[in-house]
């Protein structure tokens, strides 16, 4: 039985970087390719070379740091492929996620379904789905909303590609890749069936505290809350956290807002102050939410007993595809944490990469590591 190949380079150029991936993945023309690739690589060149070495079924994400056999890489691309003989794989892209809507849903689930209905291979019992999303549209809302109803009970998670998480920037070049296709304002869904059972999780660190606050005046659509509790909304959020005179979002990234969904609690951190004290977040906040402001636990402690439950669930991992928000990059990084971290993801065969947002079903999450594990084949 052919393994899931777990593919890592720090390659310079784009052409090298396609070579030794297609050297660490020799395989049939039907095996499936993933890629996360740090952001100085140009996607179009990257898929020109894939091309050129054989690898015509292949999509990638661009990114500010890609998690890898070793964790973390700010240089390089890491990704995975997995071989034709045990999974089938139906994938495509969304041009325009910001036309995109549930009659859209509808059509391309139902498409991608059907091809994966075509074939030998079409009994296979476990199903799931990945989102790679451009995050610079700011719509993953409405886009996992849409996939995650249409998809009904199908785990689905996925990452936003971009550069930074604090003051994230626009403008650059196109951040999501299909094929030999670069594109910008788009998403690629892939549907896969698999004879191993998977796991799909949101993971965070936080417990909601016990004082709730109001949202009173925001803009959703641009992710804006200009006031909590009728008040300026920074000041009211300094306050809640202890901190005076704190200008910089990062300084926030411990203490996320946290909503509640049903009845789990999802984080929403900040990624922009404003001087007029609006804050911007990375997820939607509507006026009349009610929030509250995180508990931190130990990052670390909290990792290894997300990974213990993953393998009483469903065993040994093979891989896990994990999509971890870049604030929490960040707080590992200011805390000294990313060796440890490192450590429990390399023994966990995390590949995946630093998101601007994570989809976990129909939610658009972020201060979280969103995951998908694979069981090993016993």
């Amino acid at each position: 039985m052919k393994p899931i190949a777990v593919l890592s380079t720090t390659a310079a150029t784009e052409s090298e970087a396609a070579a030794q991936v297609a050297a660490q993945s020799p395989g049939e023309a039907d095996d499936f390719t993933v890629l996360f690739c740090c952001a100085h690589y140009d996607l179009r060149k990257l898929g020109t070379a894939l091309h050129a070495n054989g690898r015509t079924r292949v999509i990638a994400a661009a990114t500010s740091r890609a998690i890898g056999t070793d964790g973390f890489l700010d240089s390089g691309l890491t990704g995975f492929r997995l071989p034709a003989g045990r999974f089938k794989v139906a994938d495509a892209p969304i041009e325009d996620i910001r036309r995109f809507g549930l009659p859209d849903a509808r059509e391309l689930v139902r498409s991608l379904r059907a091809r994966l209905e075509k074939g030998r291979q079409s009994r296979l019992p476990h199903l799931f789905a990945m989102l790679l999303v451009d995050a610079g549209p700011r719509c993953e809302e409405r886009l996992i909303a849409s996939l995650g109803t249409e998809l009904g009970g199908v785990p689905i998670v996925g990452g936003s590609a971009g550069d930074t998480y604090f003051n994230p920037a626009g403008s650059g070049g196109p951040r999501i890749l299909h094929g030999k296709r670069a594109l910008r304002n788009a998403a690629v869904l892939t549907l896969v069936a698999c004879e191993e059972p998977v796991l799909a999780l949101s993971h965070h660190h936080f417990s909601p505290g016990r004082r709730r606050f109001v949202i009173t005046e925001a803009d959703p659509e641009q992710r804006l809350v200009h006031e909590i509790d009728g008040e300026n909304a920074l000041a009211v959020y300094s306050r809640a956290c202890r901190l005076k005179n704190v200008h910089r979002a990062g300084s926030f990234a411990p203490y996320p807002f946290m909503i509640r969904i049903g009845d789990h609690y999802f984080a929403r951190g900040m990624q922009r102050i404003y001087e007029n004290g609006t804050i911007e977040f990375a997820c939607a906040m509507e006026r009349g939410l009610v929030v509250t402001v995180a508990k931190p636990a130990d990052m670390v402690v909290r990792l290894r007993e997300m990974f213990a439950n993953m393998k009483t669930t469903i065993g040994r991992p093979e891989l896990v595809i994990g999509f971890d928000c870049a604030a929490r990059t960040a707080l590992m990084e200011q805390r000294g944490l990313t060796r440890r971290i490192n450590t429990i993801l390399a023994s966990n065969r995390v590949v995946g990469f630093a998101t601007l947002g994570e989809q976990f079903n129909t939610i658009h999450a972020n201060n979280s590591f969103t995951c998908l594990g694979i069981a090993a084949p016993r």
